[in-house]
């Protein structure tokens, strides 16, 4: 990895999915993709699906098999994105290895700028599990086909910033839609409501989409909490938002930033 712009946008990824997490992360690498699995408590709900060709100039992975071209990996992920801090010391390159250090590590090797003739080298090895193929299922990631609704969700920064407010009200936020257009945010407080609407959003249609009455609403509460950590972020500056839910089951946020990185972040519902 050699660009300055992809070590920066990887450092403020992994960042972002090591404060989503409490302890391990699971990496899922392919010959074009890397992809990061965060669980809560061992319930995967989000994976950040990152284009190798973006972020690494030279890149090289063998898999098990030729018919399953993959490796996982399971690490700290706290531990990760600490070894990425010597990325904001002007760093020239940076290279990821897979190595054995008396157990598997992921080894990164960093090249500081420096005015001297030598170079500095900054190395990390991150310890890591390897994660044999009977268990490859439990990280993939989910298909489901049948929400009631799917919209764009306006900018992403206003919407962080009304969730921030609320989540100073309630524990709890109830996610409203409609196949108008409609997005309503709400929370119930000892003596009020309190709604934030959007209206004239962009609805997004499939053939296996549940079809419901355009006219009724579909809704699930969630973790008020959860979601704000998710819509954390609009640091990265995404493209496109949008919102799928499944009537008082869960909701689906996938983030598309350029096209080479796209989040899919899944909430379940908790009781009203």
């Amino acid at each position: 990895m050699v660009d300055t712009g992809a070590m920066r946008d990887f450092t403020n990824i992994v960042n972002t999915i090591s404060r989503m997490t409490r302890k391990y992360c699971v990496l899922r690498l392919t010959s074009d993709e890397l992809c990061f699995n965060v669980g809560d408590e061992k319930t995967p709900v989000l994976w950040a699906v990152l284009s190798q060709e973006h972020f690494f100039t030279e890149y090289i992975m063998i898999g098990v098999c030729e018919d399953e071209n993959e490796i996982y990996l399971e690490f700290d992920a706290s531990m990760f994105a600490r070894s990425l801090n010597s990325l904001k010391a002007t760093a020239k390159n940076m290279k990821i290895k897979l190595t054995n250090k008396r157990q598997p590590c992921l080894t990164f090797e960093i090249d500081l700028s420096s005015l001297a003739i030598e170079t500095r080298q900054c190395m990390h090895d991150v310890p890591v599990r390897l994660i044999p193929r009977k268990e490859w299922p439990e990280h993939k990631m989910p298909i489901i086909s049948n929400f009631n609704v799917s919209l764009e969700i306006p900018q992403i920064k206003y919407l962080r910033h009304i969730v921030e407010r609320m989540k100073n009200m309630s524990p709890k936020l109830t996610v409203i839609a409609n196949k108008h257009g409609t997005l309503m945010l709400r929370i119930e407080v000892d003596h009020a409501t309190v709604t934030s609407h959007f209206r004239e959003l962009q609805i997004w249609m499939n053939r296996l989409e549940k079809q419901e009455d355009e006219d009724s609403d579909v809704s699930a509460t969630v973790s008020i909490k959860k979601l704000a950590m998710f819509l954390s972020w609009d640091v990265l500056h995404p493209d496109s938002v949008k919102c799928y839910i499944l009537h008082e089951k869960m909701i689906k946020l996938t983030m598309d930033i350029g096209d080479h990185v796209k989040m899919h972040y899944f909430e379940p519902a908790v009781a009203s």
